[in-house]
């Protein structure tokens, strides 16, 4: 008996903590596969819809007017160019056949002279 007061070498292996399944409540969410919509709803899409279309050709129809219209403006502009031009080039016309050199020309060629006594300067 003497040895039972020695020390004891106790090696006790440690337990893996092995935890048991708890029954807990598990929520499933039920994912519905699709909603079903109202009338009104339905009424709403479809008139949303239309009016969306609607202003859509509305939007490209008037980018078309403006197209054509910006054309037109363009054209009208050379045109006005072109007179303007035609314009000018018959007051430089207007100019030089009024030109006194060429009157003096003229009159020498018909067989007529110009006196001086003869000519009075009217203004308006």
């Amino acid at each position: 008996m003497a040895q039972n007061n020695l020390a004891r070498n106790l090696t006790a292996e440690p337990k893996p903590y092995v935890s048991s399944p708890e029954h807990k409540q598990i929520k499933k969410v039920s994912i519905s596969k699709a909603l079903k919509l109202s009338s009104f709803e339905k009424l709403l899409i479809v008139c949303g819809s239309a009016v969306l279309t609607v202003l859509m050709l509305v939007v490209v129809s008037s980018k078309i007017a403006l197209s054509n219209s910006q054309h037109e403006l363009q054209h009208l502009d050379n045109r006005i160019v072109n007179v303007r031009n035609n314009n000018t080039n018959l007051k430089q016309q207007i100019g030089e056949l009024q030109s006194s050199s060429r009157l003096d020309k003229i009159a020498h060629k018909s067989g007529m002279s110009l006196s001086n006594a003869n000519i009075r300067n009217v203004t308006k």
